[in-house]
């Protein structure tokens, strides 16, 4: 029943919902300096800990099209998942081209957004950065080739127009940090870690304040590990870190929280260089069993102190491990969870966000994860999923608006979906 006052906003419906259709889920996917900043932190603990006293109802949205239909359907079934293991979700990545076809997309990035905004659920949109001009996922870019992030793309106007609230945080992704890494090019690697400047680098103080003045609040720093640690159990690199480091000063100077994203797969580049291409550990394999990650995790976590930082990314798309399927989830959630009790054991009580195996986009949660699988002393974890529109859910948006419409497999998913609200927050504002 609709609460006093609410309204439903065009193509919105909240109250009682209609009668209900079957629906199917097909698409595979891959948080200020001094008091005010001390403040932030407090109330974030307090947060994590606190369930709201009065369950939100659940409300109803409608949608025009079958892929908006899609889109929309994922995020249902997510916030489904999250609220049947009495969990907390956060959306580390969406995204959605601005260049063919991109009206249609930005139509279903708003009604996505929507119902994100129904859920109650934090969201870094992908991606801002040094990102060349001609790439079309640039929400900010700089005006021209260099450092200085100034400029704001077509998917700024959704991204601005659902930001953060006072139950949660809104964002994007600075990627530049997770340049030059094996994923993009086979040379690089830990004998190899790229120039820092040219290959990668972290954004300038004059880019995190011009993301603070658009309302931006909340940063997804992607990190390398090779870069931070270059040799699996080994000490960080302090000239890395150093440079991580002031990365978070100069958000925490614009007033901006982070989370610090470790951006790997799963794989390890070990060497590379002179000494000819790197050599691929998987994570869960003898060289590099799941305890490494932990081990990482534990240094970073006593390395990293600046109140900035209200979020640890433990891995961002967990899908390059020791085995596939099943059993590479069972790798991730072993993994997943040593690295909890070992941020957990260094006295760490910020919150930690732990990603899904793939598939692990919003309309596929669950499939490798039938249950909520972190035991967290400190409850203040929450699930990551990334969302992208197209058939795939890769991100690549390869085919026509109209042919995704026709590669929705029927039944198609109904135009009016239930979305349970969230009943606590992780990362808020």
């Amino acid at each position: 029943m609709a609460q006093p006052n609410e309204e439903a906003r065009p193509g919105e419906r909240i109250g009682h919902p209609p009668p209900r259709r079957r629906t199917t889920h097909h698409e595979p996917a891959i948080l200020r300096k001094g008091p005010a900043l001390a403040a932030a932190v407090l109330l974030l603990v307090a947060a994590l800990v606190v369930p709201l006293q009065n369950p939100r109802p659940v409300k109803i949205l409608c949608v025009d099209d079958d892929v908006q239909a899609r889109a929309v359907a994922g995020l249902a079934n997510f916030s489904g998942w999250l609220s049947r293991n009495h969990a907390t979700g956060f959306i580390g990545e969406i995204g959605w081209p601005s260049d063919k076809d991109a009206a249609q997309w930005s139509q279903v990035a708003e009604v996505w957004y929507r119902a994100a905004d129904a859920i109650g659920l934090p969201v870094t949109a992908w991606a801002a950065g040094t990102w060349p001009a001609n790439y079309p996922m640039a929400v900010y870019r700089p005006v021209a080739h260099g450092l200085r992030v100034d400029v704001a793309g077509p998917q700024a106007r959704v991204v601005e127009r659902h930001g953060s609230t006072p139950g949660y945080l809104r964002g994007v992704n600075l990627a530049a940090g997770s340049f030059a890494a094996s994923d993009s090019n086979g040379g690089f690697g830990t004998g190899n870690p790229g120039r820092y400047g040219l290959d990668y680098t972290y954004e300038t103080p004059s880019s995190y304040a011009f993301l603070a003045g658009r309302g931006i609040r909340l940063v997804r720093l992607a990190v390398n590990w090779e870069r931070l640690q270059p040799r699996p159990f080994g000490p960080l690199d302090e000239a890395e870190l150093g440079r991580v480091r002031d990365a978070l000063g100069h958000a925490e100077a614009a007033g901006l929280t982070v989370i610090i994203d470790l951006h790997n797969y799963g794989d390890y580049a070990l060497g590379g260089g002179a000494d000819g291409p790197p050599r691929m550990l998987r994570l869960g394999d003898m060289e590099l069993p799941t305890t490494a990650l932990a081990d990482f995790w534990q240094r970073m976590s006593r390395a990293i102190d600046n109140p900035a930082v209200v979020g640890l990314g433990l891995l961002n798309e967990p899908t390059r491990l020791a085995a596939d399927g099943r059993a590479g989830a069972l790798i991730w959630e072993r993994a997943s969870q040593e690295a909890v009790d070992a941020i957990r054991a260094t006295g760490d009580r910020r919150a930690i966000l732990v990603s899904g195996y793939v598939p692990m986009g919003p309309p596929s949660w669950g499939q490798m994860h039938p249950t909520a699988w972190i035991q967290d002393p400190a409850h203040r974890m929450a699930y990551e999923s990334h969302a992208y529109f197209d058939h795939d859910g890769s991100g690549h948006y390869w085919m026509t608006y109209a042919d995704e419409l026709r590669s929705v497999t029927w039944p198609p998913p109904a135009h009016c979906q239930r979305l349970t609200p969230q009943g606590r927050q992780v990362l808020i504002s």
